[in-house]
Order: structure tokens, then sequence, then C-alpha cells
């Protein structure tokens, strides 16, 4: 039956010359239990396509449902209000945060992804977070996001990016929560046709919340032109990402440095949907400890935010920092 679904959604998805990814999801009961198949399958869709899938953690619908509502809430106060969260001049980035990030396209130039609003936060919940006082954000962003840390947490550790093998541990490091809210898009302007330009997470690892589209007020399935891109063997390809049951995974660029390219950081975009159509999720980003040194001989020491040499030292505070400089709009 999945192989005939997938089978009309290429039908489907040809008609806008676009390719759809596979993407592999094992079950949360395989997972805890260390099922063989399951671990194989988690590892290869990580390792060779950069996502991954679990269905079925528990309370996990819930909780989504929950945060959504408020996002939503949130997202329809009035601007003068939701500006009152926005981190004031020189500050960290927490709060509320509206077109702050720009991304190179292919012919080189600059665009700033100016109808993607975030709000950030870490989790667990600490004193420099941020909360409206209107609405209640705070509750369901800190319930969906621990949830989404212990699972991400989890993988990292089966496929060796914690412990061990590469010296880190991130337990007294909190997350960095992210709500994300895609605005409406009136225009089809071609000098930015997506929600999110091509980027990789800068961090080690990255939980993402499947996405939910709106239309004045109501629920509507995933646009066919819209939705998370994942670049695979050099194309990039359309992820299934609106079932509700399932939590996904992706690599940032600091877990292909303290792995050595064993594992590749995932390329991914957001296309916009035209018109009143309105989309929301959450991104949960696992930072390294901002004194962890590495001497890493990646592909990405070409870099120039990694500041020296293959094998040179480079700490994640270092990584972290010019990958600010480069892509927020100041």
């Amino acid at each position: 039956m999945k192989r005939l679904v997938l089978t009309a959604l290429c039908v489907a998805f040809s008609c806008y010359g676009q390719s759809i990814l596979d993407l592999d999801v094992i079950s949360y009961e395989s997972f805890t239990a260390e099922d063989p198949d399951a671990m194989a399958t988690l590892r290869s869709a990580l390792f060779e396509k950069g996502i991954v899938g679990v269905r079925g953690v528990p309370t996990y619908k819930e909780k989504i449902y929950r945060f959504i509502d408020a996002a939503r809430e949130f997202s329809a106060l009035p601007e003068e209000i939701k500006e009152q969260y926005a981190p004031a001049s020189g500050d960290m980035f927490l709060g509320y945060e509206k077109g702050k990030e720009k991304f190179k396209r292919p012919d080189g130039k600059w665009v700033v992804d100016d109808l993607k609003v975030s709000y950030y936060g870490y989790v667990p919940d600490h004193p420099a977070n941020k909360w409206p006082r209107e609405i209640d954000l705070q509750t369901p962003f800190e319930e969906i996001g621990q949830l989404m840390s212990d699972m991400g947490k989890a993988i990292m550790e089966k496929i060796e990016l914690l412990g061990p093998t590469t010296g880190i541990s991130i337990d007294e490091t909190p997350r960095v929560g992210r709500m994300l809210y895609y605005r409406k898009s009136f225009d089809s302007a071609v000098e930015n046709p997506y929600w999110c330009g091509a980027h990789f997470d800068h961090s080690m690892f990255t939980t993402l919340l499947p996405a939910f589209y709106f239309v004045n007020g109501e629920q509507i399935p995933e646009p066919m032109e819209a939705g998370l891109f994942v670049k695979v063997d050099g194309e990039f390809k359309k992820v299934i990402a609106d079932d509700p049951d399932v939590m996904m995974f992706q690599v940032g660029e600091f877990g292909q440095l303290v792995t050595n390219d064993k594992i590749k950081a995932t390329e991914h975009r957001v296309h916009k949907a035209s018109g009143v159509i309105e989309r929301y999720t959450m991104a949960l980003f696992f930072d390294a400890p901002m004194e962890t040194l590495i001497h890493s001989t990646s592909e990405l020491t070409a870099d120039a935010r990694y500041g020296g040499a293959s094998g040179s030292p480079c700490t994640f505070e270092r990584w972290r920092e010019e990958s600010f400089k480069r892509y927020i709009v100041k």
C-alpha cells in the first residue's frame, strides 16, 4: 500500500517538476526495543538521506496540537504587541523574530527570508527566555520541546554523535527551540520563491515537527508545490512531512564536523505556497557546549567559518558566531 501511495504521489508531483523523497520512518516501539532492522533503517536514512522519521512517540500528537494552537494564537496578535518580545539591539536571539535570515541563491545573490517568522526559546526553560503575557505560549512550547529533546538526544546517542566516539555530552547544554510561522505569500516574486532558502543548520542535530497549513483559519492538506525539500544525490526532493504522528530528525553542520564527514549535514529549503496559505511548525536545535574543541578533517574545514586548515582547532562557539555573522540580517 505504501508503494502504491508513493507511486501516485510521484505522478502527481511530476506535474510540478518535483521529485519526492521516500521518508524512512521507524516506530517508537521498534526504536526503544533496539530492533536491528529499525536501527539499520535509522542509520542508513540519516547517513544517506540526512533525514528520518519516528512514528508513535507517546503523548506527541496531543502536544503538537496544543503547540500549533498556541503558535497560531500568538501569530494573530497585533504586530506592535509581538514586537515587544523581540530582542533588543545587541541582545541574544531569544524571543520574536521576523525576516532576519538571508541565504545565497545559486546565482550568488543573497535574499532575505522575508515571510519567515520565528519565536525562540531554550528547552528546558531558562531565565533568559522571554514569554508573551497575552497568551500561554510557554507551556505548550516547553512541553513539545522537551519531548523533541528527549527523542533527539536518544537518536544522537544511537548514531554516536554523543558519547565516547565524539567525546561530547550535552547534558548541561539547553536546546534551542524555534517556533516557525510562514506568512501568506500574495505574489510569486521570482527573487525569492522560497519561504526558507537552501541552507544547512549550523548546530549538531535538529528535531522537526510536521508542518500544518491553514487558509482563513481552516486546516488544509499540504499543497503540492509547498513544503520541506531535502537535497539528496544533488537534487532537492520534497519530503512528505505532514503526518502529525511522525517526528523528524536531520543532521547539522557541527555533527558533520565532529564525525569528520562520516555523517553529512542535511541541506534543505522550504517552498512557498501561493495565496492565503500559512504554514506552522517547530524546530529544535542541538548545540554542542560552547567550549567544545575539535580538530576536524571534514570537508567543512574549507569553510571560512572554521578559521583554519583541516586538522586545526575550532570551538563550537566560533562556528556558531561565524554562522550568525554570515546568515543573520543586521
